[in-house]
């Protein structure tokens, strides 16, 4: 597989996975691959490995001899998923080593970005996001956090479909601001605790928008 080709791959990987996760593509609807194709004006076979990746990750589901279709949006998936990240994400940040006051600042940049994204649901969603990944990033465990960013990536629709339907437009960050606060206190354990209730009344939150 030449060098291109992998980056094309990860391309429409990324560009489907976005559908998804905006509410492009319509839970519980087939996934035509040809469609996509001719949409992004790739070949069949770029797409369709994009597909059977996002179904080991279950975003997708394969039916027999008819193609994919994308997964419902489920109460006990985000339930599942949630209380996993609930747990996943405060042990990588326990394996993290103190937080340099470079990285410090970083995540109070990302909190005063997040402030003014009012009124723009994707950037702050976006901004949410790198708020986790800066905060976890120097965990030694590259493992843990893979697996932490491939439940994560299966969230996001959850989230988008919670805004839509709330509708809100923009994530607080006020959550991130404690969570930041307690790290330039040196409060580890405070940290670790609002990570994990961010994550709890966050699911339950989503889960009072799916109806």
């Amino acid at each position: 597989m030449t060098i291109a080709r992998v980056a094309l791959g990860e391309q429409v990987y990324l560009q489907v996975l976005q559908r998804i996760q905006t509410g492009s593509l319509i839970p519980g609807s087939k996934i035509r691959d040809a469609v996509i194709a001719a949409d992004l004006g790739v070949s069949r076979t770029p797409v369709r490995e994009a597909m059977l990746r996002l179904a080991r990750e279950g975003l997708l589901a394969a039916e027999a001899g008819r193609g994919f279709r994308l997964a419902p949006l489920d109460r006990a998936e985000l339930r599942e998923v949630g209380s996993i990240l609930a747990a996943l994400e405060p042990l990588a940040l326990d394996q993290s080593p103190d937080a340099p006051p470079e990285r410090l600042e970083r995540l109070s940049g990302i909190v005063t970005r997040l402030e003014r994204t009012r009124g723009d649901m994707a950037a702050s969603i976006e901004l949410d996001d790198e708020f986790h990944r800066v905060l976890l990033e120097d965990c030694p465990n590259r493992r843990l956090l893979d697996l932490v960013a491939t439940l994560r990536r299966g969230l996001r629709r959850y989230l988008h479909h919670y805004l839509e339907q709330r509708g809100r437009v923009s994530l607080s960050s006020l959550p991130h601001s404690k969570i930041g606060e307690a790290l330039r206190k040196g409060d580890r354990p405070a940290a670790r605790q609002l990570l994990e209730r961010k994550w709890r009344r966050g699911v339950d939150e989503i889960e009072s928008a799916l109806g």
